[in-house]
């Protein structure tokens, strides 16, 4: 069984973040201009807008299949060489994601998961513009995201050939964040989910989109979730028309709406409507909430009307500030 990785070339693409709320109750603005009044009194907060699809400097992968090709039609991949687990090496006979879950088999046929991953060095070869490096990935930590969550947070570092370890992923500080791992694969340079061959994986580091959307509760692993999550990936960076574009500038405070009880209102918040959304970019705006002033837009999107009457998955608010 092979045992590839496939690096996707232009790992950082821009993106933005938002926050909660529930459907307004009939007769009540929806997506007109007017401010929506919060009075619900579950609290789920605002939510706190980025500038990235992903952080990782392995962003795209596939775990035991043919290499993927880049949108520059690069024939770059990731091999896989074998696991070391604290002091035993192992070779990889092959990988696979339950959920966000990684799971190794060894060619002694053990099969290493979860938690039992912490301090793991992982050894692969690079292909990349026709050369080949030595790089490690090491597991520092592997912990849920919450006591019983499927979601699970992997501490991972790098090294290239004999250079320092670095972290995988960084925040917009700078500072080392985690990953989560995803069964798929993204475009960075339109932000579109590839078609799944069933051995996908993505490192979605915590400060940008593909894993902030998993962390507020659309796992795209779930099947009545997985639109929602690219749906949600459009949404945090104001990607309007789809197109990897993004519209906002990280730090923005968003208010964030599905139908389906995942994200639920901020009752501290209020906020007028800026757009719904779907997993090919927004599907009604309004143009005076765009999260930033005189944005131009590139593509023609109609207003929003009734709450949800576009066809749309998730709602994104503008937060008001003020008295």
């Amino acid at each position: 069984m092979s045992k590839r990785w496939t690096w996707l070339t232009g790992v950082a693409a821009s993106m933005a973040m938002g926050a909660g709320c529930d459907a307004p109750e009939a007769g009540e603005c929806g997506c007109s201009e007017d401010v929506v009044s919060v009075r619900e009194s579950q609290l789920n907060g605002a939510k706190l807008n980025g500038a990235k699809l992903n952080g990782a400097r392995l962003n795209g992968a596939r775990l035991n299949g043919a290499r993927l090709n880049g949108p520059n039609g690069t024939t770059d991949y990731i091999e896989i060489e074998k696991i070391r687990l604290r002091k035993e090496s192992y070779n990889v006979q092959s990988s696979w994601l339950v959920g966000s879950n990684l799971h190794i088999k060894t060619t002694t046929n053990e099969v290493f998961s979860g938690t039992e991953l912490d301090s793991t060095r992982i050894k692969f070869d690079l292909a990349e513009g026709g050369w080949a490096r030595k790089k490690t990935l090491k597991v520092l930590d592997v912990e849920p995201l919450a006591p019983g969550s499927d979601v699970l947070l992997y501490d991972l570092a790098l090294k290239v050939d004999e250079k320092e370890w670095e972290p995988l992923c960084v925040d917009e500080e700078g500072e080392p964040t985690q990953a989560i791992l995803l069964g798929d694969v993204w475009d960075s340079a339109n932000g579109k989910r590839l078609p799944s061959t069933g051995d996908g994986l993505t490192f979605a580091c915590r400060d940008a989109a593909l894993a902030k959307c998993v962390e507020w509760g659309y796992r795209p692993w779930k099947a009545n979730l997985r639109e929602f999550h690219q749906a949600c990936t459009r949404l945090v960076r104001a990607d309007y028309c789809g197109n990897g574009s993004s519209h906002t500038e990280a730090g923005t405070l968003i208010h964030v709406l599905d139908q389906i009880g995942v994200q639920t209102v901020d009752p501290d918040r209020q906020f007028v409507v800026e757009a719904e959304w779907g997993p090919n970019g927004a599907v009604c705006l309004n143009t005076a909430n765009t999260r930033l002033a005189n944005q131009q837009i590139g593509c023609n999107i109609p207003a929003c009307g009734a709450p949800f009457a576009s066809g749309g998955l998730i709602q994104s608010g503008k937060i008001v500030v003020g008295p």
